[in-house]
């Protein structure tokens, strides 16, 4: 084997597997780029960069993913429901500073991260990431937003080192999945490629948000909005399913227009629905189905007693059709001409389609979620929350196969996310549990959450846990439905 300083070129390549892993965005299709790996390793170089999606302060926010953090979380038992028992957290401070310090305590231990991230809107986006004021300063200033500009660069800047750290936390077979606008979906994938690398892409969900649409773009009525997914690692996930197939639901072989090929059926494979009989060789073919019997086939008993042949357009090659045989599964003809079908036994996993329509799932929208927060609070404080059933089918599309894992939700608004586990726990029997992140961010004193005398974000998600814990509950307690609140503060 080639040698490159006496070590063999099989270890090299073991080895720079190993770094891509471990930092995909310092890969460029499989070149590596020393510059940028040097930055994530907290150098300062300012060397020219190969081609690559950049922008202004990139740089700077992957340093900044990386600085220790420099304040601590401190419990809130008072805030807190069930301290003594809950393994849910409720955390109040800048996500940043908040995701720094799971480092420490959550790495690679979250299945699943949902979050729903500001939409830069091009006109009043973004926070600032300054720790060089204090963070008392940061909680009461009223001024925790800055116009910007309608540049890309300071959304870019924001959820980059959000998402580097993000990905830490992931367990291997872990995901995260992002709900975004169209304004920033393609710069978001194009960062989820480098941070996660483009191999763990898993889809870009399709989201119908809306009954009727609006018309707020001077070009079309806009109905959906998206769910983009990455995974840890690919090739330690698996499918993402909300539904199996049904018990005897047939699947037909014949597919017109696929390539035209044999299929070869062994001896007491087949069942027939047909009486004792040989059938000879034959062309079968009728209108766009094409299908020849290339042997006699002997019935008896209702199975072919000899291998037989079929020749034409299969949606199923040779080695499914032999790993059906091998499961036990039919095969069924019921006539002449030969039409093979696949009827499987039902309860297998069943892999989500990438439309969430309301016609097609069911899914809720976002009147559904106004109503949502009506029913809870008795009017509507809180502006474009997620619906919870459509965060809560996320999580039962990767949990299906768990009993227990970690939700992360470092966005977490009015906390639907929380509500949404809980759910999802109740539904089916399992005992997951969360963490949300909220920043302390004031709410506007002209709304009606301010007039009804919340003061901030985190005080309203918080109180929505406490109200859909107080519905759940139903006069019993069968699973953990409180959370440990903690505050980020100063060390």
């Amino acid at each position: 084997m080639e040698k490159i300083d006496g070590t063999s070129l099989g270890m090299v390549e073991r080895n720079i597997q190993k770094m891509k892993e471990v930092f995909p965005e310092a890969f460029t299709g499989t070149k590596l780029n020393l510059n940028k790996l040097l930055t994530l390793l907290g150098e300062n170089t300012e060397e020219s960069q190969r081609y690559e999606f950049t922008w202004h302060g990139k740089n700077d926010a992957i340093r900044l993913a990386y600085e220790a953090p420099t304040n601590m979380l401190k419990p809130n038992r008072s805030k807190s429901i069930d301290w003594d028992t809950t393994e849910n957290l409720y955390i109040e401070g800048d996500n940043l500073e908040v995701l720094r310090l799971l480092q420490q305590s959550h790495l690679e231990q979250v299945k699943m991260i949902y979050i729903d991230p500001p939409y830069n809107t091009g006109m009043d986006f973004i926070y600032k990431d300054d720790f060089s004021e204090t963070l008392s300063n940061y909680k009461t200033n009223n001024d925790t937003t800055e116009l910007y500009g309608r540049f890309h660069t300071n959304w870019l800047n924001y959820m980059y080192p959000r998402l580097l750290l993000a990905k830490n936390l992931l367990t291997e077979d872990g995901m995260i999945f992002i709900s975004i606008s169209d304004k920033e979906l393609y710069n978001l994938k194009k960062i989820c490629d480098e941070i996660f690398g483009e191999e763990n892409f898993v889809t870009t969900f399709i989201w119908e948000k809306k009954k009727k649409p609006s018309f707020l773009d001077r070009n079309i009525g806009c109905v959906t909005e998206y769910i983009l997914v990455f995974s840890k690692n690919n090739e330690k996930s698996h499918a993402l399913s909300i539904e199996k197939t049904e018990e005897g639901k047939k699947y037909p072989f014949n597919n017109a227009g696929n390539t035209l090929g044999v299929l070869t059926f062994p001896k007491g494979t087949v069942k027939f629905r047909l009486k004792d009989s040989t059938i000879k060789a034959q062309d079968m073919s009728a209108g766009k189905i094409i299908t020849e019997l290339l042997d006699d086939v002997v019935i008896k008993h209702g199975v072919n007693q000899n291998m037989f042949r079929l020749k034409g357009e299969w949606r199923y090659s040779q080695e499914k059709v032999n790993e059906i045989i091998r499961n036990g599964e039919e095969i069924v003809i019921s006539k002449v001409p030969f039409r093979p079908n696949h009827v499987k036994p039902g309860g297998e996993v069943k892999k989500i389609k990438n439309l969430f329509s309301i016609t097609g799932y069911g899914f809720p929208t976002y009147e559904d979620a106004d109503k949502e927060i009506t029913d809870l609070f008795g009017k509507k404080l809180f502006d474009y929350s997620k619906p919870e059933k459509l965060i809560r089918r996320l999580i039962q599309s990767l949990l299906y196969q768990d009993e227990k894992a970690i939700v992360l939700d470092f966005f977490s608004g009015s906390g639907t996310t929380g509500e949404a586990v809980w759910r999802f726990n109740r539904e089916f029997g399992g005992n997951h549990r969360f963490i949300l992140v909220q920043l302390p961010e004031l709410i506007d004193k002209k709304s009606v959450a301010y007039k009804d005398g919340f003061r901030t974000i985190s005080e309203l998600g918080r109180e929505r846990l406490i109200r859909s814990r107080q519905r759940l509950l139903n006069g019993r307690k069968n699973s953990d439905l409180g959370f440990k609140y903690f505050e980020l503060t100063e060390k």
